[in-house]
């Protein structure tokens, strides 16, 4: 993800702005989403399964649905992370652009282009990838144990 700033900008790029801040509140809103289901549904299972004995097949799919949940869970909120990350890299740099300024007297428009950094970018796709694979575990142990 991206995130901008910049101070006097042209009407082209203040759009950018505006869509990509829009876009990253949706995505951020998405992932706080799928930690709450994924949570939720982890909680479930795990209550509903104590004193349930599982053997075979449907017990590893069972037990490889609660460590994929337990780990997009994980991944999910690493993540989001960056939404903490982004702005506090873009008011360093914007302190440090201004600073510089300061000694140069320059008057062209500030911008500011942060990038999230690489471990956060997979940690959000390995935790969708996590969660397709919880899902079908579960899919999985239903279709056994029915």
């Amino acid at each position: 993800m991206l995130a901008f700033i910049t101070i006097y900008m042209d009407n082209d790029f203040q759009e950018l702005v505006q869509l990509s801040e829009k876009r990253n509140e949706k995505s951020y809103a998405w992932l706080r989403y799928l930690i709450l289901l994924a949570s939720g549904a982890l909680s479930v299972l795990v209550s509903l399964q104590s004193g349930k004995p599982q053997v075979g097949l449907a017990a590893l799919c069972l037990k490889a649905a609660w460590g994929t949940l337990g780990l997009g869970i994980l991944l999910a909120s690493v993540s989001l992370f960056g939404e903490i990350w982004i702005a506090r890299e873009m008011v360093k740099q914007f302190v440090e652009e201004k600073k510089r300024r300061l000694s140069s007297d320059d008057k062209t428009p500030l911008r500011i282009v942060v990038r999230t950094p690489h471990a956060l970018y997979w940690s959000e796709r390995l935790a969708y990838l996590s969660l397709i694979v919880a899902l079908f575990s579960l899919v999985t142990f239903a279709i056994l144990t029915t």
